[in-house]
């Protein structure tokens, strides 16, 4: 699966232009990797990108930090705002194989490859775990659950799990987006430890509406190559 031109359409037009860094992000991050004392080797990589929330706190701690997206216009737009690491961000979609060859200490997924299809998600995980060290850290949040008010919902199913056709709410205009229950996560990311596997439900009270979605920090294990 190629990159969904919604996302650069909705960037273009200043949507999803988030610039605060997520606090999931923040507080794994510190908790699971040795990114408050990084070496001088520490490396992240940071998949589906956007508008770079992240960046500024990941640069704070580290000068080693890569970006892929699949929208020319929003790694221009973090070119122009991050010249520092401006050789370290690519346009590509990350469920192909990867336009680098480093191995990374920390790879963040936040939010990202929920517009994939299991397919191209299980590639894209294999794809991480080959190209983190061992012991290195994939950090997943905001997977959305099969619990979730909008699955059901959904316009068009093309399976069991990726749904799209959304003209209102969070997911209007985006294209695909999967969803997740405990079996489909276990399924994908076999030869990863799991360290952590949270599953979370916030409901509106006065509209009923509940916002599902699973959060997951995987390892490589030490004896992989």
């Amino acid at each position: 699966m190629s990159f969904c031109q919604n996302w650069d359409d909705l960037y273009r037009a200043n949507q999803h232009m988030s610039v605060w860094p997520w606090s999931d992000v923040v507080a794994t991050a510190f908790r699971h990797t040795a990114l408050r004392q990084a070496s001088q080797d520490f490396k992240i990589l940071e998949v589906g990108c956007g508008a770079g929330a992240n960046f500024p706190f990941f640069l704070s701690y580290c000068d080693n930090v890569y970006g892929i997206d699949g929208s020319e216009f929003i790694i221009d737009n973090l070119k122009a705002r991050f010249p520092k690491v401006a050789d370290t961000l690519f346009v590509g979609d990350f469920t192909q194989p990867w336009p680098f060859n480093e191995q990374f200490d920390l790879i963040i997924d936040r939010g990202a490859s929920v517009h994939n299809p299991p397919s191209s998600i299980k590639r894209y995980l294999k794809q991480a775990l080959e190209q983190l060290k061992p012991g290195g850290i994939l950090l997943i949040t905001d997977w959305f659950s099969t619990k979730h008010s909008d699955y059901d919902k959904a316009p068009i199913s093309i399976d069991k799990y990726t749904k799209a056709g959304y003209t209102s709410g969070a997911f209007a205009d985006v294209g695909n987006v999967n969803f997740f229950d405990k079996e489909l996560i276990e399924d994908l990311v076999v030869g990863f430890d799991v360290l952590s596997f949270n599953h979370s439900s916030n409901e509106d009270v006065q509209t009923g509406h509940c916002h599902s979605s699973w959060n997951m920090v995987l390892r490589k294990p030490d004896n992989e190559a």
